[in-house]
């Protein structure tokens, strides 16, 4: 008989029904897998965030991305995986059922900003049974790819996450169920030819949306002929710099690659605390630039706010 896969789990164990997020409007969080001052110490301003449970967060969030599934401190594994800090696996399973039971999605989110993930060609079917194993252990409803700096083009990482990812959705989807796959990146890492278009066009037609973090670089922005230059850290042109790096990026425009409005989610963070710079100090500004990509028949799937954890912390 041959030897049981190190990654089998129980028929019980089976993934939970994913809920159908295709055609809802999102705001998306990001839920800390480790404790206050553990990993990055006080937030931009000196604040805090706050340990939470995941039924702690309050229920606007209907799009959770649980952060982060890495390879494990001193493994020489080079697969990443996921364990909860401050739960066991079947309590954390079961308030990610109590997620589901209101209509809420809980994403694994691969990568950070600390992450190495390095992968080669030759380690898809392990990362194919790897989020397969996480997906039916704790039910998650899809991954989110939130690679960063060096590890967007480590090794064969371009090519092998996003097959893995195709095939692990073409399993779910026989199944029944839509696995949500998501992206994160920084939007400069979104114009014509640059790194993250790799996973995009290889994941064109099976990414159920994609979240770009419009925070977090400084000076850098978007040029608008008789504007001029939109930069992300002004806060006098915010409301103008949300709305063309979206109408660039949703129509695929001024040295942007296109991705449609439907699919599209603004990255901010929702707490000044979350980010180095990018924090919109005046929501009018958020809402205005909304209503303008409505009026322009380009109206987006919803926002993401960083971390759920320093929007509930401490200043």
């Amino acid at each position: 008989m041959p030897a049981k896969s190190k990654n089998t789990v129980p028929h019980q164990l089976s993934a939970s029904t994913m809920p159908d997020m295709s055609n809802r409007q999102i705001i998306m969080g990001f839920w800390h897998n480790w404790a206050e001052g553990e990993w990055s110490g006080s937030g931009y301003q000196q604040g805090s965030f706050k340990n939470m449970s995941l039924l702690d967060i309050p229920e606007h969030y209907n799009v959770v991305a649980v952060a982060f599934m890495k390879v494990a401190a001193g493994s020489t594994d080079p697969i990443p995986t996921f364990k909860p800090y401050n739960e066991t696996d079947e309590e954390f399973r079961r308030q990610i059922g109590v997620l589901n039971a209101q209509g809420r999605a809980v994403l694994i989110s691969l990568g950070g900003a600390d992450a190495h993930i390095e992968l080669s060609n030759a380690d898809e079917d392990a990362l194919v049974e790897r989020i397969i194993y996480l997906t039916d252990t704790y039910g998650f409803d899809g991954l989110d790819i939130d690679l960063e700096q060096a590890a967007i083009i480590a090794k064969d990482n371009q090519t092998v996450i996003p097959a893995a990812l195709k095939r692990v959705k073409s399993l779910y989807r026989e199944q029944g169920k839509n696995f949500i796959v998501s992206m994160a990146p920084e939007f400069p890492y979104l114009r014509t030819g640059n790194s993250y278009v790799p996973y995009i066009t290889s994941l064109e037609g099976d990414y159920d949306f994609i979240a770009p973090q419009f925070y977090n670089q400084g000076a850098d922005g978007v040029w608008v002929d008789g504007l001029g230059n939109l930069k992300q850290n002004d806060d006098t042109v915010k409301e103008d710099f949300l709305y063309y790096l979206t109408e660039s990026i949703v129509t695929g425009t001024r040295g942007y690659i296109k991705i449609p409005h439907e699919k599209f989610v603004i990255g901010l963070p929702s707490n000044n605390d979350g980010a180095a710079n990018g924090y919109a100090s005046n929501p009018q500004d958020v809402i205005k630039a909304l209503e303008r990509l409505k009026a322009a028949e380009l109206p987006i799937k919803g926002l993401m706010t960083w971390s759920i954890n320093w929007d509930a912390g401490k200043t």
